[in-house]
């Protein structure tokens, strides 16, 4: 990409190549600003802002637009309707940004990518979109009420109405709309790391749950806060830091970290079990462990290994004190984060995952000594990728029990179901528990037996 300092124009280069190509957002995002040096931290932000909006609201622009043309949408050239979504985010989402300015930036978009020609086509279906104003076409049932409300694909609203009702699919797609906070976990106590980024302008508080959970309310790039840069603090969602606090890792343990890319948690347990304590990290892509062993580096982790490995069949040792299987899933509990997920994945792609997170299980069982702690963890909010997957292994696996939340100064109730099991979908989806978390379920299992 030739760098270039309009963010408009970067913006629909980043969407551009998404819808071409088999890519992650955030990774296509962070590829496309490193080879854009020349772009100024305003527009950096406005580009990733504009990019993450419209892919989070890709369907309900894609109403309006359509509401908006004479022409069907599959019939218009793929970066005009790339032009004509930014222009339409911008005018319905964005009230700073007047919508005739919105218009005009759009008509000089789609002349300086190459489409002069498509320029009064875009001028009027953007001049229609601003004059109907920003509520979504009429729905045709309920279903299509929510997918277009909350930017959710009706596949999904389908499978969480099923699941949770009316009520609990509301509070699931309005948590896979919103903008999420960014967290960090630091090292040590929470509050002089509050005070040091505060001390260079950002807003920054404790979290309420996690011990060493820090959130940040703007501030650009998060590469250039203090504490980031000489590996004093990751960013890690508060929900994804709980995970490894419900292990309650022990000074001087050894643990197994078994899907660990790219080793955030690897790297909490490391802090956890301390200089005496080891944590064996293992990912079946390569890519994914060296990223395990780069991080461990730059935080300072010296007591990890990190090798490639397929947990499903590797033969582990009997040695580990806790194991950790944070498995691979469908992560429709951080859709808030990689919005993008909500168009990649269809329904026929969750019916895989449960039978890969049981390999794991029944094969990772053996890594646990006896007395040992095993924890599945997942984000997503699906039950047969959590109870389902829980409860077909305990019922396998008789060598093993639930097993309480551990005493690690984490106060539990609200987070923990009346199974001894974590969950933290974004809302209280039974009347309880903690708002603007990302969707995190997790089991504790004892095996039993003493260890000799």
């Amino acid at each position: 990409m030739t760098p270039t300092p309009d963010a408009r124009l970067f913006a629909l280069t980043v969407l551009d190549d998404l819808e071409r190509r088999d890519r992650y957002a955030d990774a296509a995002l962070d590829a496309a600003l490193r080879r854009a040096p020349g772009l100024g931290p305003a527009d950096r932000a406005l580009a990733s802002h504009l990019v993450y909006g419209v892919l989070r609201w890709k369907n309900r622009l894609d109403a309006h637009l359509a509401r908006a043309s004479a022409r069907p949408l599959s019939r218009t050239h793929p970066k005009v309707l790339q032009v004509l979504r930014l222009g339409a985010y911008q005018i319905l989402f964005l009230d700073r940004v007047p919508d005739r300015a919105a218009v005009h930036t759009a008509v000089d978009l789609a002349r300086g990518a190459g489409h002069a020609h498509a320029a009064g086509f875009v001028n009027a279906v953007l001049r229609r979109v601003a004059r109907d104003g920003p509520e979504p076409p009429p729905a045709r049932d309920r279903v299509d009420q929510l997918s277009l409300l909350y930017g959710c694909p009706r596949w999904l609203v389908e499978r969480w109405l099923g699941e949770h009702g009316r009520g609990g699919a509301e509070l699931l797609c309005r948590a896979a709309s919103r903008v999420p906070a960014r967290w960090l976990r630091v090292r040590g106590p929470a509050g002089p790391a509050v005070a040091k980024l505060r001390a260079a302008g950002l807003a920054a508080e404790p979290g309420a749950f996690a011990p060493g959970a820090v959130r940040v309310d703007g501030g650009g790039d998060p590469r250039q806060w203090p504490l980031l840069a000489d590996g004093r603090a990751v960013v890690q969602d508060q929900a994804s830091q709980l995970v490894v606090h419900f292990l309650g890792p022990r000074p001087g343990e050894r643990i197994l970290d078994a899907c660990a890319g790219p080793g955030i948690k690897t790297t909490q347990l490391a802090e956890a079990v301390g200089q005496g304590g080891h944590v064996t990290a293992v990912d079946v892509h390569p890519h994914r462990a060296r990223a395990v062993a780069r991080l461990a580096r730059q935080t300072g982790a010296t007591n990890v290994d990190a090798a490639a490995a397929d947990s499903r069949s590797f033969a582990f040792p009997a040695a580990f004190d806790r194991v950790l299987v944070d498995a691979p899933c469908s992560g429709l509990g951080v859709l808030a984060r990689n919005p993008d997920a909500k168009w990649r994945r269809g329904p026929g792609d969750l019916e895989r995952f449960p039978a890969l997170q049981a390999a794991l299980l029944h094969n990772l069982a053996a890594a646990v000594r006896p007395g040992g702690v095993l924890v599945y963890a997942t984000c997503t909010t699906l039950a047969t990728e959590n109870d389902g997957v829980v409860d077909a292994f305990l019922e396998a696996h008789p060598a093993f029990t639930p097993a309480s939340p551990p005493d690690c100064g984490v106060q539990w109730d609200g987070l923990v179901d009346g199974r001894g099991r974590l969950r933290t979908f974004p809302g209280p989806l039974d009347g309880t528990g903690p708002e603007e978390l990302d969707g995190f379920f997790a089991a504790r299992l004892l095996r039993k037996g003493k260890h000799g």
